[in-house]
């Protein structure tokens, strides 16, 4: 107060405030003011300043600072200019990068007991925001404008674009304790959001439309809530092994104290006509419903999982986790000729089906397939490469003797049982019952074996056939001789 003048009339002459404060909820801030009073007594006279201020949002883990002009001239108090930005906005799964507030157009405060009003104009900027998946949203602009009567209740609307991405159309309310607020997405291709995917993924957004709405709503006492329901119609992606197409994705969601609930009034839904890799798979369909991250009081399960492959099905009758049960997956009808076309060794041609059980685990810590099985379903035909078993006959004659009954097996009865444990190791117990035919002869066979081998490395390279021969040439045996004419 050094250096004005008080009178009946007011306050003249230079004027300045600090302004410190700490919220336990919210941090600290200490704000400056510093200008010239006319005659100023508060909602009377004219006082003219500009205003600086830094503070610390704990919610958001960002420190911030403010500076401006401005001015509180009878009931109206306006500020003319401002720029107040963050080092960076955290909270859960996002992160946002430098993003700065300034005005578009002054924001003017009447604070008149007869006529009250609020209202402003503002322009958010913020650099890129990260994801915790690994991916980001381009460098963002929100515009948006707020009228009501003060600054603790006003209604506020604006757009928000990221490059491409956009405009996402928000409105909402504050009055003093919660932020609630709505949001559109109209219809828009699908590969804009690209750079939402995590580049690990290698993934590339090929087609599609996705539109999308939620509400929000920010407070103190119960952090962030949203709720809200995403579609994708005809989505299609690439990655650097297979094409994805026909994608159609509906999401109900709620999120709350950093949970998610998926499928609100119903399940999440996904879609997918085909997926082309080795083979073809095809009517792909899932429903999720629960919770996550899940717990025994709220689970998450996935049922109606179902997909069309090798002319055949696979189909999972229901998933819970936390899992007290295993998960059945079920094979049917599955093409062996068609597979063989696939991985294409050669070495062997295999046709006829099977069917199979795989007891599924994902939520305990030794076996991810405990006692699963696999069988013929009706006859299955073996063929081997006719310079396979030429070559093995000349280099080995006692495994030649025996590779010679399987040049041609029809093959009556085979049954493989399984486990898979968490790191990858397949242990295979089969046995096979057919007859081989050699020289218009016939040979009743009887294979039983042991196979252990990391599927995970397996699948590394499902090119199997190279190998067939060197096992074939160690592993075969034949019980004694039972010849017949045919």
């Amino acid at each position: 107060l050094a250096g004005i003048a008080v009178s009946s009339r007011g306050v003249e002459g230079r004027l300045q405030a600090i302004l410190k404060a700490h919220d336990p909820n919210f941090g600290r801030f200490t704000l400056h003011l510093d200008g010239r009073a006319s005659a100023f007594w508060p909602d009377a006279g004219r006082w003219n300043w500009r205003y600086w201020g830094e503070g610390v949002m704990a919610p958001l883990h960002a420190k911030w600072d403010v500076k401006g002009t401005g001015s509180w001239q009878d009931t109206l108090i306006e500020l003319s200019t401002l720029s107040t930005g963050f080092d960076q906005l955290q909270y859960g799964m996002v992160k946002v990068n430098k993003p700065r507030l300034t005005l578009t157009a002054p924001v003017r405060w009447q604070r008149s007991p007869q006529r009250p009003a609020f209202h402003g104009d503002f322009q958010l900027r913020a650099a890129k925001t990260h994801l915790s998946n690994g991916g980001w949203l381009p460098p963002s602009t929100l515009g948006f404008q707020v009228n009501g009567d003060s600054p603790s209740r006003f209604l506020w609307r604006g757009q928000l674009r990221a490059d491409e991405i956009g405009p996402l159309r928000v409105e909402g309310r504050w009055d003093g304790e919660r932020l609630r607020g709505s949001a559109w997405w109209p219809s828009q291709s699908l590969s804009v959001f690209q750079p939402l995917l995590s580049p690990a993924l290698k993934m590339k957004i090929q087609s599609g439309e996705l539109k999308a709405q939620a509400a929000f709503s920010a407070a103190s006492d119960q952090g962030f809530e949203a709720g809200g329901h995403w579609t994708v119609k005809q989505g299609s992606l690439r990655t650097p092994d297979s094409t994805v197409s026909g994608i159609d994705f509906s999401l109900p969601f709620r999120l709350k104290d950093q949970q998610w609930q998926l499928g609100v009034r119903g399940p999440v839904s996904l879609r997918i006509a085909e997926i082309k890799n080795q083979f073809a798979i095809q009517n792909i369909s899932a429903d999720l419903q629960g919770y996550y991250p899940w717990s025994e009081r709220q689970p998450l399960t996935l049922s109606n999982v179902n997909l069309d492959l090798l002319d055949g099905n696979i189909s999972l009758n229901s998933l819970r986790l936390p899992q007290h049960a295993a998960a059945r997956v079920i094979m049917r009808d599955i093409s062996m000729s068609r597979l063989i076309t696939a991985l294409k060794p050669k070495q062997l041609a295999l046709s006829g089906k099977i069917e199979g059980e795989l007891p599924l685990w994902v939520d305990q810590p030794r076996w991810l397939v405990e006692k699963g099985w696999v069988a013929n379903q009706g006859p299955l035909t073996l063929r081997l490469d006719k310079e396979m078993v030429d070559a093995i006959a000349g280099n080995n004659f006692a495994a030649g003797a025996a590779i010679n009954w399987l040049r041609y097996m029809e093959i009556s009865r085979a049954r493989a049982t399984l486990n898979l444990d968490s790191a990858g190791n397949l242990t295979l117990q089969s046995q096979v019952n057919g007859t081989g035919r050699y020289e218009n002869r016939k040979q009743s066979l009887n294979l039983n074996y042991r196979h252990q081998e990391n599927l995970f490395q397996l699948w590394r390279s499902l090119r199997y056939g190279d190998n067939l021969q060197s096992w074939v040439e160690q592993n075969a045996a034949l019980p004694p001789n039972k010849d017949s004419t045919p």
